[in-house]
C-alpha cells in the first residue's frame, strides 16, 4: 500500500494543489476504497472506461448529489424549496431518459455548427487580447480565460453580452458546492444566485417562445421529443445550468492552465510557433495533464466486484479523472507535456461514452483559438512573478486563482 493515499486525502487543500505524486501512488492502487473520504476510487484508465460504459450497474442518476457527504445549512435549504427542484438531467442521468434528452441537444454542438461560429470566437479572442496587449502584460485568468467562454456563452445561449458578469456568477454558484470545500455563507450565497439564474432563465424562454430566435433558448422551448414531448420548464433549467457550468469554468480553467504550461514548456511552445498544426494536440494535452474536470462519482446500483474488491450496492465511486490521464499503462512519459503525442485526444477530461461532455467540440475550438493567435501576437511569455501559483479549493475542479504574465509584442 502506499503511504500517500493511506495518509491523506483528496479533501486536503495541499494535495488539492499539488497532486501529482498523490496520483502516482492512487495508481499503485487502481481501484480502491478511501478511508477518509468513505467511498472507492478508480484511478486506472482502462477500468474507468469501463465503468463509464456500464450505466446497468454505475448510475449517474442523483451521483453529483452531495447531500450525504455534506449536508446543506439550513438556509440553502430553504432557498432550494423555493427554487424550482432540480431533475436528474444529462450528466445526472442514465438510459433511456438520458438519450432522450440528448438526441435534442446533439445539433447545435456538432462540429459543423461549431466551425460556423469559429469567426466568431477569433473575435472574442482578439478582443480579450487587445484589452492587454499594449501594457506587455496581462492577468490571464480575469482578462484572458474568462471572458472568452462568458462571452461565448452568451452568444449561444442568445443573450446580450453585458450579461457576462452574471453568467460567470451563476456558473461559480452552481460548481462551487460540489467541490465541497466552500463556507456556509458561500453556499447560501450561491444558492441565493442559482435562485436569481433560475428566474431570470425562465423569463427568457418565456419571451423566445413568444419571439423566437436563432438561438438556444429558443432550441430548448421549440425542440420536441419522438413521442412529440417538449423539455419541462426543470429540464430546460437544468440543460443550461449544466451548460454554464460546461461552456464556462471548465474552459476558463483550461484555457489558463495552457497558458501556464506554454511557459514551463517553452521547447514545446516554440514547437508549436514552427508548426502550428499540432496546436490541437496542445490543447487536447493541457486538458489531459491539468484536466478542469478531476473527477465526478457513480452509484453503484447492484452488489459487484471490481478486480476482486467486493462492491455493495449503494456505494459510491469516484472516478479520478485527472488521475486515469495520467496513467502510465496509457500514456508513454504521462507527466510530459508533448504536442506531437499520438494518443493525447483519448483522456478522459471530457468524460467518456454516452456521458461526453455535450460542449466538448465548443470548449476546445474556444481553447484552439485562444492559444493560436495568443501566440501569433505575442511572444517572450513569461511569468510575471516568482510567487506560487494556487488554485482553488475543490475536490471535483482545478482552476487557477490568477496567472500574471509579462510578454513582448510581436512586430508585424
Amino acid at each position: 500500500m502506499s503511504d500517500l493515499v493511506d495518509a491523506h486525502s483528496l479533501a486536503e487543500i495541499d494535495i488539492q494543489e499539488c497532486p501529482w505524486d498523490y496520483y502516482r501512488d492512487m495508481h499503485k492502487r487502481g481501484f480502491y476504497f478511501d478511508e477518509h473520504l468513505g467511498m472507492y476510487v478508480c484511478a486506472n484508465y482502462k477500468l474507468m472506461r469501463e465503468i463509464m460504459r456500464n450505466t446497468r450497474v454505475f448510475s449517474n442518476v442523483n451521483s453529483q448529489n452531495i447531500a450525504h457527504m455534506r449536508p446543506p445549512p439550513p438556509e440553502v435549504v430553504e432557498l432550494q424549496k423555493a427554487s424550482e427542484r432540480p431533475v436528474n438531467i444529462l450528466v445526472s442521468s442514465d438510459p433511456p431518459e438520458h438519450g432522450r434528452v440528448r438526441s435534442l441537444l446533439d445539433d447545435p454542438f456538432r462540429s459543423r455548427e461549431i466551425m460556423q461560429r469559429r469567426p466568431q470566437i477569433r473575435e472574442i479572442v482578439n478582443q480579450a487580447i487587445d484589452g492587454f496587449i499594449d501594457r506587455g502584460e496581462c492577468e490571464v485568468v480575469t482578462e484572458f480565460a474568462i471572458p472568452i467562454p462568458v462571452t461565448v456563452i452568451a452568444d449561444v445561449l442568445g443573450l446580450d453580452r453585458s450579461y457576462a458578469g452574471k453568467i460567470k456568477l451563476w456558473s461559480d454558484a452552481s460548481v462551487e458546492p460540489l467541490g465541497m470545500m466552500i463556507s456556509d455563507e458561500r453556499w447560501i450565497e450561491c444558492a441565493r444566485e442559482i435562485k436569481h439564474f433560475q428566474d431570470f432563465i425562465t423569463e427568457e424562454l418565456n419571451a423566445r417562445r413568444d419571439d423566437p430566435r436563432e438561438d438556444l433558448l429558443t432550441h430548448l422551448v421549440t425542440s420536441r421529443d419522438p413521442d412529440g414531448n417538449p423539455l419541462t420548464l426543470g429540464e430546460m433549467l437544468g440543460v443550461t445550468q449544466q451548460l454554464l457550468v460546461a461552456g464556462n469554468e471548465t474552459t476558463t480553467n483550461g484555457i489558463a492552465a495552457g497558458v501556464q504550461l506554454l511557459i514551463e514548456n517553452p521547447d514545446q511552445q516554440q514547437r508549436l510557433r514552427d508548426e502550428p498544426e499540432h496546436m490541437l494536440t496542445f490543447v487536447n494535452e493541457a486538458l489531459r495533464l491539468e484536466s478542469p474536470v478531476q473527477g465526478l462519482f457513480r452509484v453503484v446500483l447492484e452488489d459487484t466486484e471490481i478486480e476482486g474488491t467486493a462492491v455493495p450496492a449503494g456505494a459510491r465511486i469516484m472516478l479520478r479523472y485527472a488521475a486515469a490521464n495520467r496513467d502510465p499503462g496509457k500514456y508513454q512519459g504521462p507527466d510530459k507535456l508533448d504536442v506531437c503525442r499520438r494518443n493525447a485526444g483519448t483522456h478522459v477530461g471530457f468524460g467518456a461514452g454516452i456521458h461526453h461532455c455535450l460542449g466538448a467540440n465548443l470548449a476546445r475550438e474556444e481553447m484552439l483559438q485562444a492559444f493560436t493567435l495568443l501566440l501569433e501576437r505575442v511572444e517572450n511569455l513569461a511569468f510575471a512573478t516568482d510567487a506560487p501559483l494556487e488554485h482553488h479549493p475543490s475536490m471535483i475542479l482545478r482552476g487557477l486563482k490568477a496567472l500574471p504574465i509579462a510578454f513582448r509584442m510581436r512586430s508585424a
